[in-house]
């Protein structure tokens, strides 16, 4: 039998590895906790947001925002469920021998639901209220974590757009298609994943596991250490499997940028397409014209 204690609840990770021709990608998760956070002496942002059921011990759709600045600690979530109640509820229900369901009742609904804030690691502000929270940080959670993941989609783009000499990588493989008798006839789809890293070290990741031309899952991570425990997984961004119309607005069109080129790239190649004429003068592909 699985048993999750109080201290070791959000210590669940979930692995998954996904590797590329050259560059693996190895996606530690853990939620972010302000106890765990490695340092706060340098302002930084990181945001979080899953919506896919990985374990029936971790929650299954939530967002989480941490900036640190001048040494506090802002962290803000969406989709919040204490761990410690839901863990309780799951032991009632075993111990009753009664079907346990989903038992992460509190889904992402971009109306922020928790938040905490501390000097340091010492308690300024706690509140797991949705009205109380979404009402004073609801505009300001929704309005960074977009301008956040904006500035990290423009540098992906750019390493996009520069893939010749950034090294970008790009795969795209087929899913399997059904097999059973009678099986209807479907165009086969394409799982699109693209790597690439700045000159900083700061590894990009997007993915498009299903094959639906949307890009679902969106990855940064800093090789600068900053961490929230053991392989607790990227430390800028980490999105995975997102369903929320907002970011997918913002992320959706990755890996179709990558594979089929973004519009920068469209643009410049339609102005710099050669003329016609100027290929037939070059190859002298002009016949002349004989005479009767």
């Amino acid at each position: 039998m699985f048993i999750v204690t109080k201290r070791n609840f959000f210590a669940l990770m979930f692995i998954l590895i996904c590797t590329t021709s050259v560059i693996a990608i190895d996606f530690n998760f853990k939620p972010i906790i302000i106890e765990d956070l490695s340092r706060y002496n340098e302002d930084r942002i990181a945001y979080q947001h899953v919506q896919k059921q990985i374990t029936p011990y971790m929650d299954n759709s939530f967002s989480a925002l941490l900036i640190i600045k001048e040494k506090k600690i802002y962290l803000i979530q969406d989709g919040y469920d204490n761990p410690e109640i839901v863990a309780t509820n799951r032991l009632r229900l075993e111990m009753e021998t009664k079907l346990v369901g989903d038992l992460w009742e509190n889904k992402i609904n971009n109306k922020p639901d928790y938040v905490r804030i501390t000097d340091r690691k010492v308690e300024l502000l706690k509140n797991f209220s949705e009205d109380f929270v979404s009402k004073n940080f609801g505009t300001f959670f929704l309005n960074v974590r977009n301008a956040f993941i904006k500035k990290h989609v423009e540098v992906f783009k750019k390493l996009m757009v520069d893939r010749k000499e950034s090294g970008l990588i790009v795969t795209r493989t087929p899913l399997p298609i059904p097999a059973y008798l009678n099986a209807p006839e479907t165009p086969t789809k394409y799982k699109i994943t693209v790597s690439g890293k700045t000159i900083d070290e700061k590894l990009y990741y997007a993915e498009d596991s299903d094959g639906d031309g949307i890009t679902e899952t969106f990855m940064v991570n800093s090789a600068d250490g900053f961490n929230w425990g053991y392989k607790s997984g990227a430390n800028l961004i980490f999105i995975y499997n997102n369903q929320d119309e907002e970011i997918k607005g913002l992320i959706g069109q990755l890996c179709n940028w990558a594979y089929y080129g973004t519009p920068e790239e469209e643009k410049e190649i339609l102005q710099n397409f050669p003329k016609d004429s100027d290929i037939i003068n070059e190859f002298k592909l002009d016949v002349p014209q004989t005479t009767k």
